[in-house]
């Protein structure tokens, strides 16, 4: 057999045979521990801190209702001033992480502080101080998410960055969607456990997030040749259709909020009438002893089960890429599911409405989100702005929903989204027509 000479050693069929050995042996330990792969560390991070803010959301409506005595328009505010305090810290912080040495690390201390305040909501009683010690946690995840965003867009590769941000999306809907399975039974048997698995979870996030801060260096542009590849594959992301994607975003998340922060209410009047079916026509006998907590935990899973699933359809596909009737189609659709729903009786209907509300967020959210992140120099500025535009509109939903709900009733103001998304669309579309038609620099 003829030797091969490698370079760097005289035995060549030795040295060939260890450095063959030692790429199995590597794979062989990626494949056991894949949590090796950085992305893949992001990846679980992002999945159990969505599932601790999802265990949050899924109690906070049932406290104020059962420990505060509280109504529509408290938990429907409760809801409002968190996003709303998310929102403003985005936007004060997007200035902030980019001048900072390493923003992960910025991470860490803000997933520490949502775990802390949070743990404290069970042992409240103040209507008023309930909603400063709910809502102060999310200044901790106005420096979490933005940086953790803008640390998938280090990578230069849009293709890449795309499977990335599509793997990021769809692990933080996954723990949106399965968290709710949990929470409700867990709320159902003691109204504390929920805020103790956030603590757990939210500690767990901050170990993994810390174990990704050394090895990333302040964030800096690409180098020349990777920018200029960059732009290139992103040139049809103009001011106007990101601009206009924001816009999508904070309808979306607004309709969003209405279902997670003030339609509980409905489902827990309907439990305590007695009146709540399965199927239309149909009560099973297990109904009576089934806990509004863990009914409404079902139609939360829906909700996030279709935003996973429209996540992973856009991460595979380009075509709704610069497409922005799709999203106009979407938000009009989740507003005609409120229709639906402000009539709906059985679990399943609300399903199917609450599918269409989860969908229709992704597809704003993640469109919203690519095209922020498109370009080089202000991905980290455009990121921390999307998350703070998803803030305000969760505030707008959940307010002014919460207060019209306790108006007029549930039914009565979810009748009124198509107004307000028409109201949407027509702002969007200045905003699409009206904007530069060269792309961002």
């Amino acid at each position: 057999m003829r030797s091969t000479v490698w370079p760097g050693g005289e035995s060549g069929n030795a040295d060939g045979q260890r450095n063959r050995t030692d790429s199995e042996r590597g794979k062989v330990i990626m494949m056991v521990c894949p949590l090796r792969r950085p992305q893949h560390r992001m990846y679980l991070a992002a999945f159990l801190l969505d599932f601790s803010v999802a265990v949050g959301f899924t109690a906070m409506p049932f406290f104020v209702i059962q420990q505060l005595n509280g109504g529509a328009a408290l938990s429907g505010t409760v809801g409002a001033v968190q996003m709303a305090v998310y929102a403003f810290a985005c936007l004060a912080s997007a200035a902030m992480l980019s001048r900072a040495r390493n923003p992960l690390v910025w991470a860490v201390g803000g997933v520490l502080g949502f775990a802390v305040v949070f743990t404290l909501v069970p042992w409240v009683r103040s209507p008023g101080l309930c909603i400063v010690v709910a809502s102060a946690p999310f200044l901790g995840l106005a420096l979490a998410w933005p940086a953790m965003q803008a640390w998938l867009g280090l990578e230069p590769d849009p293709e890449i960055r795309a499977r990335r941000l599509a793997g990021f999306n769809t692990a933080t809907a996954f723990g949106f969607t399965l968290s709710p399975l949990l929470t409700g039974p867990l709320y159902d048997a003691d109204f504390r456990l929920p805020f103790a698995l956030l603590t757990v979870l939210s500690l767990a996030v901050a170990g993994l997030v810390l174990s990704l801060a050394p090895r990333n260096p302040r964030i800096s542009p690409a180098p020349r040749d990777e920018r200029h590849h960059e732009e290139t594959a992103s040139r049809n992301v103009t001011p106007g259709l990101l601009y206009a994607s924001w816009a999508a975003t904070f309808t979306a998340n607004g309709l969003f909020a209405a279902v997670r922060s003030v339609y509980p209410l409905r489902v827990e009047t309907l439990a305590a009438e007695g009146s709540l079916l399965f199927f239309p026509g149909i009560r099973p006998a297990f109904f009576d002893a089934l806990g509004p907590a863990t009914a409404y935990s079902w139609l939360a899973f829906t909700l996030s089960l279709w935003t996973v699933i429209c996540f992973a359809i856009m991460g595979r596909t380009s075509a709704w890429q610069g497409r922005y009737a799709l999203l106009a189609a979407g938000q009009m659709a989740a507003a005609l599911a409120f229709v639906l729903l402000s009539c709906a009786r059985s679990v399943t209907v609300m399903a199917a409405c609450f599918a269409v509300v989860g969908f229709n967020y992704g597809l704003c959210f993640f469109a919203s989100i690519y095209y922020s992140l498109a370009h080089a120099r202000t991905r980290h500025r455009n990121a921390a702005i999307n998350e703070g535009v998803l803030g305000a509109g969760g505030f707008a939903g959940g307010l002014a929903f919460g207060h019209l709900a306790e108006a007029i009733g549930v039914p009565a103001a979810f009748q009124y989204a198509p107004l307000l998304a028409a109201a949407a669309i027509g702002v969007q579309l200045l905003l699409l027509r009206t904007g530069p038609r060269r792309p961002q620099s």
